[in-house]
């Protein structure tokens, strides 16, 4: 007797490297270049502008999932029109952006430690797809650079799609590039919510995650903190003020001469201009 159709499966579903790895993405350009022109070619939709994107070897373009792992990689298809990525090639098949973003339990809607390789994809497609390419804000001071294959990080989910994320380097880890030193305490390097999540409470969200996570320890942000962020830090302090003493921002390790006091910063910067427009 049928039970139903066949589950649906996501791109953060697709468990291991090897699976992904199974497919030679050298030898699968070559095949496109190589592909009869009367052949029906495969087409994904942007998601943008709304028209369908031939795949070809010209648009799609090699890109490493890992800052320190070269040799994994994926493909992105770009549009013709706003010269977006619209998917992704990885285990064999092409990923939309928009299906990509999306897991198989409708339910989960809660913050889930990167685990698995399609975990560490779907970071990939928010981290250079999504904020760099599709939501990347002018004023915002830094591109995220490819996520190393090792970072801590945390995905967040509502209701089956994922809002956004953020990576931690833990205290302890030495720092890259130099000798010998290490974090001082865990500090958030990344931080992205998705532009439909926000306003949401999702940044006091991760505040909260981090105190839970760190019990009446200190934690940062690395500098440079965004406005909004500084704001739903400084309202998250004003409702906890045994927390005064526990969140900095942060460079370098975040050791002493290398952080600031968080509730200190705002209040001084609060009586200054009387407001905290911080641009």
């Amino acid at each position: 007797m049928s039970t139903g159709s066949m589950t649906k499966r996501h791109l953060v579903e697709l468990l291991s490297l090897e699976e992904h790895e199974a497919e030679s993405l050298d030898k699968y350009l070559t095949s496109l270049e190589a592909m009869d022109s009367n052949k029906v070619m495969e087409s994904i939709q942007c998601h943008l502008c709304d028209i369908q994107i031939v795949v070809t070897k010209d648009r799609s373009k090699m890109e490493a999932v890992f800052r320190d792992q070269e040799s994994s990689r994926v493909l992105h298809l770009q549009c013709d029109s706003c010269k977006k990525s619209v998917a992704l090639r990885a285990g064999g098949k092409w990923w939309p952006l928009q299906e990509s973003l999306h897991c198989g339990d409708s339910y989960r809607s809660s913050f889930k430690e990167v685990a698995t390789f399609g975990e560490r994809l779907l970071l990939h497609v928010l981290n250079r797809i999504i904020f760099k390419e599709v939501e990347h804000d002018s004023g915002t001071p830094a591109l995220f650079l490819p996520i190393p294959a090792d970072e801590q990080a945390k995905l967040i989910w509502c209701n089956g799609e994922v809002v956004g994320f953020y990576t931690l380097k833990p205290r302890g880890k030495l720092y890259q590039g130099a000798f010998g030193e290490s974090y001082a305490m865990p500090i958030v390097d990344l931080m992205f919510i998705r532009k439909k999540f926000r306003q949401q409470g999702y940044g006091a969200k991760v505040i909260e995650d981090l105190a839970f996570m760190f019990p009446n320890q200190n934690f940062g942000f690395s500098h440079p903190v965004s406005p909004s962020l500084y704001i739903v830090l400084l309202r998250y302090l004003q409702m906890h003020p045994e927390m005064h003493d526990h969140i900095w921002v942060t460079t370098y390790t975040g050791d002493e001469g290398h952080r600031q006091n968080i509730w200190l910063l705002l209040r001084h910067l609060v009586r200054k201009k009387g407001n905290l427009i911080l641009a």
